[in-house]
């Protein structure tokens, strides 16, 4: 039978058909780098209550098992921790984002790879290479969803799932006809809708990082038991570009330079426990401060003009890691923001920053000519003082270097762990390919309550 040529089979070829020599070092050492930052969000993150239900769960039903829950001393079968650590992966919004909106896809890749490459024994070299080739997958679907969607749809979840079958696959050796067929049946299985900022416990955004490890993991199970999927599930009528965007043509575009640019390195890593278009002003609040030596009290009016999609959701999601006018309040009363900054409630609930929100004008305004797609990290931010000063700066979220990646991680890791054993989780980590079989690494963060 001929070879066929369609995107989605080239895709899959290319996946089944690189090997861990093959890419480049430094998509290798940004794997890594994106394995460590993603670990350290989950352990800060694992008991939030935007995931702890779903622990509580997966513990009753999923029954005893071979796979870790992170940040918890529990384990449960391979598809309910997928489920458990995927939700755990989002449990916050700490985890790193895209500069083109290519982000998000840590918090579903890492949980699918730690709990296969545990359950298969695989080593750091397999584990590594799965997460760099889903990665890669997710990335360039979600950069054709922002691209053409022109409906509000929660992209990170729905190319995420056909990530994740592709995260597990490769572990599980799949070749390029059964990576099709998980393909196509994560494809079935992919959901996501942005009405989650409707909830404002954040449980129900968590949970969908959650289901799409979940769907890939079962996908790729699926298929290597010989269940079939639809072929070219990118570019077929009624396939996934066709239901999601309603033009299939398009998905001809996820295998342009394939293999030559990896859109997976198109990462923003997050500095604070907020979502992606509070990044900047977070940022912009603080160097203002900073530069100015301007306190709390000398603050009269902080202005932010962001993208229009992202006015609607840090405007009306009442999460402390969503809502724009809290977090800049926190932030500037403060001076600073970290992970217990946002979940502690006494820090939101002292008196001065009500003081400050009942004395200070916070103004959050669409940025003209700025949409959603690839926008959430320009901002514009005015600060205005109670001396009359006006000190404007316009920015686009600088991208943070290894030795604040690090900060960060040992920042997050040290809010459950002692610093030994960060030392060495880190060390284990960020040398990850090293490892002969990854389920040690992964037992390593199963932390007592």
């Amino acid at each position: 039978m001929a070879e066929r040529t369609g995107p989605t089979a080239e895709l899959c070829r290319w996946v089944a058909a690189t090997q861990y020599q093959d890419l480049p070092g430094e998509v290798r050492r940004e794997a890594a780098t994106l394995l460590y930052d993603q670990v350290g969000c989950m352990i800060a993150s694992a008991t939030l209550p935007s995931c702890q239900p779903v622990v509580d769960l997966v513990t009753q039903v999923g029954g005893a098992g071979e796979c870790s829950i992170v940040g918890h001393p529990l384990r449960t079968s391979l598809i309910y921790a997928a489920l458990a650590n995927g939700a755990i992966g989002h449990g916050d919004e700490v985890d790193s984002t895209g500069q083109q909106g290519t982000g998000h896809y840590a918090a579903s890749a890492v949980p699918t790879v730690l709990s296969v490459g545990q359950a298969l024994g695989s080593s750091g070299r397999e584990v590594v290479r799965a997460l760099v080739l889903g990665a890669e997958v997710a990335a360039r679907l979600q950069t054709i969803i922002f691209k053409y969607a022109a409906r509000d749809i929660f992209y990170a979840s729905i190319t995420g799932a056909l990530g994740c079958a592709v995260n597990a696959g490769v572990l599980l050796g799949l070749d390029a006809d059964q990576l099709e067929n998980a393909l196509g049946l994560a494809a079935s299985g992919a959901s996501g809708l942005t009405s989650h900022h409707i909830e404002e416990n954040h449980q129900t955004k968590s949970l969908q990082r959650g289901r799409a490890a979940e769907v890939g993991v079962m996908s790729a199970l699926l298929a290597s038991q010989g269940v079939l999927g639809p072929k070219e599930i990118l570019t077929v009528e009624n396939g996934f570009f066709d239901a999601f965007l309603g033009v299939k043509e398009v998905g001809a575009e996820a295998v342009e330079g394939l293999g030559d640019s990896y859109l997976m390195r198109e990462l923003a890593y997050k500095r604070y426990a907020v979502g992606a278009p509070n990044q900047a002003p977070v940022y912009a609040l603080l160097e203002v401060m900073r530069r100015n030596e301007l306190t709390a009290g000398e603050i009269a009016e902080i202005e932010v003009s962001v993208s229009r999609g992202a006015y609607e959701t840090v405007t009306t999601n009442r999460h402390p890691s969503v809502d724009m006018e809290s977090i800049l309040a926190v932030t500037a009363v403060h001076g600073e923001l970290s992970f217990n900054h946002i979940h502690r409630p006494g820090f939101r609930e002292d008196p001065r920053v009500a003081a400050f929100l009942d004395r200070a004008r916070i103004l959050i305004i669409p940025r003209p000519g700025h949409s959603t797609r690839g926008n959430r990290l320009d901002i514009g931010l005015t600060v205005r003082t109670t001396g009359g000063q006006e000190i404007t700066q316009d920015l686009r979220y600088p991208p943070m270097d290894f030795g604040e990646i690090q900060q960060k991680f040992r920042a997050l890791a040290g809010l459950r762990l002692a610093d030994s054993d960060i030392l060495a989780l880190e060390r284990q980590l960020l040398d990850v390919a090293a490892a002969q079989d990854i389920a040690p690494l992964v037992s390593a963060l199963e932390i007592p309550y």
